[in-house]
């Protein structure tokens, strides 16, 4: 794939999703060979999207951290993708419903308080809470910006801004140093009927494994978590469905609960 056709296919999917008009995939494989064959090439043009949205960059998704999400994604490792500063609300919000969007998923959220020293890529579980400020119960709305009702194969997610269409975060976890993340039961709801369940330990097996990955792998791009950052750490229990004028919520048992409304 020549530098012209990666410049074009990231302005393409940054259009996309700004004026909310998913891309027909063929054209796009017509006009820039996509998929793309591999994911450094695929984090080429998630750069170029994320620099063309033109906002500000304030986390960190992390995708594939299940071996089932691997399977669906026909990858064997996690991947990761920006959050966007406007794309950020608080538990209890109504935000629009996406055209492309797949469903929403139960995850455990950090929220960084200590800035990652330079070239740090040594982060185990234990090392890495370090820099957490606090933790929370969270929902990621993930979906594609080309037409399609599948979740694609992974080079075409990591290009697409890793799936992520919008993230909201329940109230901070008291105490969250003492729970057991990795135990803890996760249920999903849609208005108010549960549609499945999982635990912590389905994200790499400790949500704390999943964000020392996520610190290492950004050192390794010349990158870092920085004070303030969001990190969604990945599905705790698969996809919740999601549909226009539905809330979909988390519930996380004595550590919190969370919900997303979409408008009609």
């Amino acid at each position: 794939m020549t530098a012209e056709s990666e410049t074009a296919l990231g302005l393409a999917l940054a259009d996309a999703r700004l004026e909310g008009q998913p891309i027909d995939p063929g054209a796009v494989a017509a006009a820039g060979n996509w998929p793309p064959a591999d994911a450094e090439t695929a984090e080429r043009i998630g750069e170029i999207a994320t620099q063309a949205m033109g906002e500000p960059v304030a986390g960190w998704k992390i995708g594939a951290t299940s071996p089932e999400a691997q399977t669906i994604m026909g990858c064997d490792g996690p991947f990761l993708g920006p959050l966007f500063a406007p794309r950020i609300h608080a538990d209890g919000a109504t935000i629009p419903y996406a055209p492309g969007t797949l469903g929403v998923e139960c995850e455990f959220a950090f929220r960084i308080g200590t800035k990652q020293p330079a070239g740090k890529a040594d982060y185990d579980a234990t090392s890495v809470a370090a820099l957490v400020m606090s933790c929370h119960p969270a929902l990621e709305i993930v979906g594609r910006r080309t037409r399609g009702d599948a979740f694609p194969g992974v080079t075409e997610a990591i290009a697409d801004f890793a799936l992520n269409v919008a993230f909201v975060h329940g109230p901070a976890i008291m105490d969250w140093q003492d729970a057991d993340l990795a135990a803890a039961e996760v249920r999903g709801h849609v208005d108010g009927q549960q549609t499945n369940a999982g635990h912590g330990r389905n994200v790499l097996g400790h949500p704390l494994k999943a964000l020392a990955w996520l610190a290492n792998a950004l050192a390794l791009r010349g990158n870092g978590l920085r004070p303030g950052d969001w990190v969604s750490t990945g599905t705790c229990l698969g996809v919740v469905p999601a549909a226009a004028g539905t809330t979909v919520s988390g519930d996380y048992g004595p550590l919190g609960r969370v919900a997303v409304t979409f408008e009609p």
